[in-house]
């Protein structure tokens, strides 16, 4: 069993091709024996996944290496939606992104509000004074009508994966509260906040606000997914490096009208 080649990961875990013999896998390892746990939880949310529209990379194999956890998976060969919404046609696109959405309405919601959560979340926060507007602005909403739900956690366009016009979701996140509105939020952090262009120019693109119409959120679930898309850029922050920094700040003040 060999090492072909490294693979981005997103969240500082090693994420590596292997060969065994002929056959390719992908291994993903913990960062830490810290990171275990939450990578454990991303395995069993990985394992658990179930739908007639969606795949997702076939699990091998789990365990421990030098008191790491790690999980094998099926290599999937194919183009983030990112790139794919840059050369498909919009019949394609719109195609394959209701399908993604009719995954996340179908998700259904049990009787256990998110309010908790959302304040010891924003409470705990290890951010900058200067950033009090955006916790104030999350903190203002109505949280207890948001309830639980199975979600993937992170469903930004860089972790779903078309191959051979099959959707595959990648990089399952344990987020710090399930419910399909983080789903929601992360698609927003596209279609909104143009997440994927981070590093390279943005460009007015017609497919994106095409795809954001296509949400059909009623005006509560539109608010608290926003307010989601705020919180979701302000946890990126003690981790941005400068370049992140200022781009995530341009979409914050955009996202909340702060500069108009």
């Amino acid at each position: 069993m060999t090492i072909y080649k490294n693979l981005n990961g997103h969240s500082g875990c090693d994420v590596v091709l292997m060969r065994r013999e002929n056959n390719f896998f992908v291994r993903k390892t913990s960062s830490s024996k810290e990171y275990n746990e939450r990578l454990r939880k991303q395995f069993i949310k990985q394992e658990l996944f179930y739908s007639n529209e969606i795949k997702v990379p076939k699990i091998f194999n789990s365990g421990f290496e030098d008191n790491l956890f790690f999980f094998d998976m099926e290599y999937v060969e194919g183009r983030s939606f990112f790139d794919f919404i840059k050369f498909e046609s919009i019949q394609n696109i719109q195609n394959k992104f209701e399908r993604i959405l009719n995954f996340i309405r179908t998700n259904n919601y049990t009787s256990e509000n998110i309010k908790s959560k959302i304040f010891d979340k924003i409470q705990k926060m290890k951010i900058e004074k200067k950033y009090d507007y955006y916790k104030n602005f999350c903190l203002d909403f109505d949280w207890c009508k948001i309830r639980k739900s199975y979600c993937h956690g992170d469903l930004t366009f860089e972790n779903l994966l078309i191959s051979n016009e099959q959707i595959y979701f990648i990089d399952f996140l344990d987020s710090f509260v399930d419910t399909k509105m983080i789903d929601y939020s992360k698609i927003l952090q596209e279609t909104i906040g143009f997440w994927s262009y981070r590093k390279i120019p943005k460009n007015f693109n017609i497919k994106y606000m095409l795809l954001n119409e296509m949400l059909e959120l009623n005006e509560f679930e539109k608010k608290g997914s926003i307010k989601l898309l705020v919180l979701n850029f302000l946890r990126i922050m003690p981790y941005a490096d400068k370049n992140t920094t200022i781009f995530v700040e341009e979409m914050l003040n955009k996202i909340t009208g702060k500069i108009k």
